[in-house]
């Protein structure tokens, strides 16, 4: 009786091991499935990112033309008209002279607070970014840029920033334009061919150094003949660029001294005799002034 009761039981037993592990095969599948649904749904976002698009637009630029200082103006006020602005971070501008030589303002903070008295801003929230800067007497005449730049908040620096304008504008410093003076020109008598040497001239200016823009000279071979320069050393009219930048290569010892420079030497199948050398300087006035005329012989043997 006991051995049947074991018997029984042993057979209960084995009834229910293959339901217990069919039970759990279909758990095991489950779990699986479920796992694999949460593995391909782990993945998705590497595959579908959703991009915020930097999608700003820039509907207009307000600045000045021209603009005179005076006793009682000095500031000017700039804006930018930007629309769909939600991807928008940070707007500013520059204000460097035409040629690029001088940054008056590397940073001017362009913002859209309402802020009339701070920054010109008229309206808040309007996607009108506006800000001011002075335009002192010191500096000197003629042409000014103001390049203007937004920063997203979508891409990674340094590709969030982007120039979107530049607008020009003609500086009058309300101060009277004198013209340059040149004078003090050191230069050999003679020289030989294939003999490097160096001249020198020095240049004032009653509106400051900062007002010379050029100082150049045109030289005249023997047979009466001009010698055009090359790109690197034409000022634009056929004239050579002399240099006050602490360029060594042509000879100049100290930036911003008032001291042109120029190295130059004569190859060996140059013209003998007189060579003409005639100097002279212009200012950033608008028109510009000319300064004095250096004219002086050199005798290459």
């Amino acid at each position: 009786m006991h051995t049947g009761d074991n018997s029984n039981n042993s057979k209960i037993h084995f009834l229910l091991i293959p339901i217990y592990m069919k039970n759990f095969a279909i758990n095991i599948l489950s779990l699986l499935l479920i796992a694999s649904v949460f593995i391909s749904c782990g993945k998705i976002p590497d595959g579908i990112v959703e991009s915020k698009l930097v999608d700003y637009k820039v509907v207009a630029i307000s600045a000045p033309t021209t603009f005179s200082t005076n006793s009682s103006d000095s500031v000017i006020t700039t804006s930018v008209w930007l629309q769909r602005t939600a991807t928008i971070s940070i707007v500013w501008c520059s204000v460097i002279s035409n040629d690029g030589s001088e940054t008056k303002y590397s940073r001017v903070n362009l913002l859209d607070n309402g802020d009339l008295q701070n920054n010109g801003d008229q309206k808040k929230d309007d996607g009108i970014y506006s800000g001011k800067f002075i335009m002192s007497k010191k500096y000197s005449n003629g042409k000014y840029q103001i390049e203007y730049f937004v920063e997203d908040n979508v891409r990674t620096s340094p590709d969030n920033v982007k120039k979107v304008g530049t607008s020009i504008f003609s500086y009058d410093n309300g101060q009277t334009n004198f013209a340059p003076v040149l004078s003090n020109l050191i230069i050999p008598e003679t020289v030989n061919r294939g003999e490097a040497f160096i001249f020198t001239i020095k240049v004032d200016d009653q509106n400051g150094l900062s007002d010379i823009a050029q100082v150049y000279f045109k030289l005249v071979r023997p047979d009466d003949t001009t010698v055009t320069p090359g790109p690197q050393d034409d000022n634009g009219s056929g004239f050579f660029l002399m240099h006050d930048d602490g360029n060594t290569n042509y000879g100049d010892v100290q930036a911003g001294d008032g001291i042109y420079s120029f190295k130059n030497s004569f190859g060996s199948t140059s013209q003998t005799g007189q060579w003409k050398f005639e100097f002279r300087a212009k200012d950033k006035g608008t028109p510009s002034k000319l300064s004095n005329v250096i004219t002086i012989n050199l005798a290459v043997n």
